[in-house]
């Protein structure tokens, strides 16, 4: 058949074929189909989103699943859920995006410091005592969190309580007046160490469903669907109880360490 139709028909069926690495060249695609909110929100990365410029999905190979360990909730391009739905959007890939997703797109975001340096969790000194209640962090390996200061203050915390609570209250509790400028917390399913200002929490407030210390503390996830899934299994807590960090302000803080606030 090619032969017939001759090597221009044959570069035109190849074109058509595409080899992965053209296709990814963002471009107006025009089935931009996401929540107003989105349209030209900002990235993690500071990015604003040009919905004329965009990416398809499948130019990216996007997959709702995560890859390797990375998923877009930690992407740079990546703009956090912004109305509730779990969803999320990229300020390079058309529609709407699952935090737990992928794509070969994917950049690690990374908050930096001034001098550049990226800001990361460190391993919790022997000695270090939580900054709100004073228990040794490191005493609770699969409970504890941390935080950085711009100045490079670190506080460390007993719980995802507490380490909510300095976030909140952080003026009783900080040893300085620089913003904080990172916070960790343990994943519930993982015990792995999170970025908790990306992380979900499920507002838990049953002091006898877990065996945590401090008694009572939002339940933290990487993945909303984790937070869904828990929040699923408890009767008394719904999807309007899973929140990200910006919501823990003072009344959150007086419900999960009331007792410790002046």
């Amino acid at each position: 058949m090619l032969a017939l139709l001759g090597s221009g028909a044959a570069g035109s069926l190849a074109g058509c074929g595409g080899n992965g690495d053209g296709d990814s060249t963002p471009t107006a695609t025009g089935s931009d189909s996401v929540p107003e909110e989105y349209r030209t929100a900002t990235g993690l990365s500071g990015e604003q989103r040009d919905p004329d410029s965009l990416s398809s999905q499948g130019a990216v190979n996007y997959q709702s699943d995560p890859e390797d360990g990375k998923q877009c909730s930690g992407c740079s391009y990546y703009i956090p859920d912004k109305n509730g739905d779990g969803l999320g959007a990229c300020t390079i890939v058309e529609g709407t995006i699952d935090p737990s997703g992928y794509c070969t797109s994917y950049v690690a975001h990374e908050s930096e410091t001034d001098d550049g340096d990226a800001r990361s969790a460190v391993a919790v000194p022997d000695d270090a005592r939580c900054a709100v209640c004073e228990m040794k962090a490191a005493n609770f390996p699969e409970w504890n969190g941390q935080a950085v200061h711009a100045d490079d203050t670190r506080a460390f915390f007993c719980t995802s309580g507490c380490a909510t609570t300095y976030y909140a209250v952080t003026g009783q509790f900080a040893e300085t007046d620089a913003d904080v400028d990172g916070l960790w917390v343990r994943d519930l399913n993982s015990r792995d160490l999170i970025d908790g200002t990306a992380a979900y929490y499920a507002l838990e407030t049953d002091a006898d469903r877990l065996d945590d210390p401090m008694r009572v503390n939002p339940a933290p996830f990487e993945a909303r669907a984790d937070a869904v899934a828990y929040v699923d299994e408890v009767e008394s807590l719904t999807e309007d109880d899973i929140v990200e960090l910006s919501a823990f302000d003072r009344a959150l803080a007086e419900q999960y360490r009331g007792q410790l606030l002046e």
